[in-house]
């Protein structure tokens, strides 16, 4: 199946101090998959702007069921991804497990209609964390991207 999208779908939150984050959505259909890339705030390029670090990047691999957890936020079906925990009402998220470590994704909108992601890598004894919100814009861009992941996964 060839690639769909040629270009990633960005999302940049800078902040003054400097403690912002970035993410990339990347359609892979020969791994019927989205790859979700996030990078913290690393201070300003030569021209001022915020820049983000790349380098440390973590990722968390997106199959059907995960995209469909996060569609189903985007559609306000549930406040947020992964399975309910009972006794505080909240989303635990999506919980990713291999042999180098394993990952947790956060994506929710709270109660001023506001969605937020946040992702946590653990590798051995070292664990980063990447957060930041989406604009309905933002977010409107994202369940199309998912959708459409969905069709071509599924062959549809």
């Amino acid at each position: 199946m060839p690639k769909e999208f040629s270009d990633n779908f960005m999302v940049y939150k800078a902040r003054n101090s400097g403690d912002g984050a970035a993410s990339q959505w990347d359609l892979s259909a020969d791994k019927n998959c989205v790859f979700l890339e996030m990078a913290k705030q690393k201070g300003k390029n030569d021209d001022g702007n915020a820049s983000f670090d790349w380098q440390s990047k973590i990722a968390f691999k997106l199959g059907l069921s995960d995209i469909g957890e996060i569609l189903a936020v985007l559609c306000g079906v549930q406040k947020g991804v992964g399975p309910l925990d009972s006794s505080s009402n909240k989303h635990k998220g999506l919980f990713h497990s291999n042999k180098s470590g394993n990952a947790i994704l956060n994506f929710g909108k709270d109660d001023h209609g506001i969605f937020h992601i946040r992702l946590s890598v653990k590798k051995g004894d070292e664990q980063t964390r990447v957060q930041h919100t989406l604009t309905k814009g933002e977010a409107c861009t994202l369940g199309v991207l998912l959708r459409h992941a969905v069709v071509c996964i599924c062959g549809w």
